[in-house]
């Protein structure tokens, strides 16, 4: 089994969230439940436009790019992340199905960056 390691996300902060749900939506794309494993990010680390590094449980790795907050439950805030410790947001199908692999349950997001130009650092 690979380890998985948390990384630190560009605001310095370290998390480590895992995909307990993903389910296609019409016309927006794949939502994704993420349950909080460790850490305490900002919870506009994750907002909109944003980019999540996600790894699958055999280590490859994928950046995608935030869409929107899904409001399943309610609206996403700050508080609502802390006492639920889950996070439902939707990313593109392009982004969720890339090179014929989708994400499933069990991946993992370890990083989030601003632009592409951070991710790429």
């Amino acid at each position: 089994m690979i380890a998985m390691a948390s990384r630190t996300s560009s605001t310095g902060a370290s998390f480590r969230f895992r995909v307990s749900d993903a389910v296609d939506v019409p016309h927006r794309g794949m939502l994704l439940r993420l349950r909080l494993m460790e850490g305490t990010p900002s919870i506009a680390e994750l907002r909109p436009g944003r980019y999540l590094l996600l790894r699958a449980p055999d280590g490859a790795e994928r950046w995608v790019r935030v869409l929107d907050f899904a409001i399943v439950g309610g609206k996403a805030t700050q508080a609502r992340l802390e006492r639920t410790r889950e996070l439902d947001i939707v990313i593109s199908q392009a982004d969720a199905r890339r090179d014929g692999r989708a994400i499933e349950i069990g991946w993992q997001v370890v990083a989030a960056a601003a632009s592409a130009g951070e991710r790429a650092a």
